[in-house]
């Protein structure tokens, strides 16, 4: 018998604190002001996809619903 499982899954993209960090074009990772993600709520600060996935604060982004056809 067949058996189907389901994952939910919290993604930086997907919650509406989440937003492109600060990136300079040709400076290393280490020396860029802001990580690749960080997040809007509260204090602006890095996040990590790790981060995202357990936090008790995400929250879907509204422009990432489908829509009727």
């Amino acid at each position: 018998m067949a058996s189907t499982a389901v994952a939910s899954l919290q993604t930086i993209w997907d919650c509406k604190w989440s937003r492109p960090g600060y990136r300079l074009t040709g400076v290393e990772d280490q020396l860029q002001p802001e990580t690749l993600w960080v997040c809007v709520r509260g204090e602006r600060r890095g996040v990590t996809e790790e981060d995202c996935e357990k936090c008790p604060h995400w929250e879907m982004d509204g422009g990432s619903l489908p829509h009727d056809a």
